[in-house]
């Protein structure tokens, strides 16, 4: 809803998946959320009882509800309409943040040493690739090949993400596009 303020809860949930997309775990600190959100010191542990890591569970998942709705806006016609919008969702994430952001979930695990981020993690992994094997099914694939054209597309990504991010260019995800598309030439 357009016009609605965020609470304070969501809206240190969303500086926190910021952050992590920026800077990884070990950059997102709790002084900079509020710092970021104007919220009081107390409100940590008022929103967030076990405090950061619950901070952090939940940007992981406001992550993997925000890639679920982006993966569904995609208009998938045909198994490279799926790869091209997921990438182009990558594409507009680094370019839109001039580079300075990428994968929250990433972010959270190569930090991560909590056993409930991790499993978090995975589970927004694994919602991304369901969603993406949807896509693949829809676009006329069978199950086994969508699940794992799903699975592989988002590895690429990943790793193309991390490389774009590295040498500030969109050259490692426009790569990937071609080189896991069917059609000639593209």
């Amino acid at each position: 809803m357009t016009g609605v303020p965020k609470s304070v809860r969501e809206a240190m949930i969303e500086a926190a998946w910021l952050l992590i997309a920026e800077r990884g775990l070990e950059g997102m600190s709790t002084r900079e959320v509020l710092a970021r959100t104007g919220a009081p010191r107390g409100s940590v542990y008022h929103y967030f009882p076990r405090g950061r890591t619950e901070l952090i569970e939940l940007a992981i998942d406001h992550s993997r509800l925000w890639m679920q709705e982006q993966i569904g806006a995609i208009d998938a016609k045909d198994p490279d309409d799926v790869v091209a919008g997921y990438l182009g969702i990558w594409r507009r994430v680094v370019e839109g943040t001039d580079f300075r952001a990428g994968c929250a979930v990433t972010g959270a695990v190569t930090g991560g040493q909590e056993p409930s981020v991790l499993e978090r993690a995975k589970e927004a992994f694994d919602a991304t690739s369901d969603a993406l094997a949807a896509l693949f099914r829809k676009a006329g694939l069978g199950p086994d090949e969508a699940a794992r054209r799903a699975r592989l597309l988002m590895y690429a990504a990943e790793g193309a993400v991390i490389l774009a991010r590295a040498q500030r260019s969109i050259e490692p995800l426009v790569f990937t596009a071609e080189q896991l598309s069917t059609r000639p030439g593209e």
